[in-house]
């Protein structure tokens, strides 16, 4: 009597290590999923009246406010800086600093902060266009990985005067 060993064939050795080779690479990215490390917040610019609904209005009045989404927890802080972009001009209108860390990263919904901006004096020595005022908004996260800003570009309406 003669004993036959059945050799597995190449396309089954090759689906096993495919199948392999694909579960080991979607772990780490099923893991991470929930809370991505990283770059991954987001800023809306927000006209009144004010609500906490993460929508981009990108045309505001000189009093409006940023929402700030998905940020990751911890001592993690947001420098924020408005400047006028062409055709309004160019330069600083206003700096400012706000605690995004309040609480785990929860996505593209989850409010971590909200602050209320008036540009009224800012805007003063400028001339507005037809559509008002260019504004160019730039934010650096503190604990992202990698690229670390966000910008958003809006129009201010017209202003009422300052003084």
């Amino acid at each position: 009597m003669t004993m036959t060993t059945q050799r597995p064939s190449r396309a089954a050795l090759t689906a096993a290590l495919a199948g392999t080779l694909t579960a080991g690479l979607m772990l780490p990215a099923a893991a991470n999923a929930a809370d991505p490390a990283g770059n991954n917040g987001t800023v809306k610019i927000d006209a009144q009246p004010f609500d906490t609904h993460p929508n981009n209005e990108p045309h505001t009045g000189c009093r409006f406010q940023v929402d700030f989404y998905g940020y990751d927890e911890g001592a993690l802080s947001a420098k924020v800086t408005f400047t006028a972009q062409p055709p309004t001009g160019r330069g600083i209108l206003l700096t400012d600093e706000v605690f995004i860390g309040e609480d785990a990263a929860g996505g593209g919904t989850d409010l971590d902060a909200q602050r209320t901006y008036n540009l009224t004096r800012a805007l003063a020595r400028y001339q507005p266009s037809a559509q008002g005022y260019h504004v160019k908004l730039t934010v650096n996260a503190e604990g992202s990985q990698g690229a670390d800003v966000k910008h958003k570009v809006f129009w201010v309406q017209r202003c009422a005067s300052y003084y």
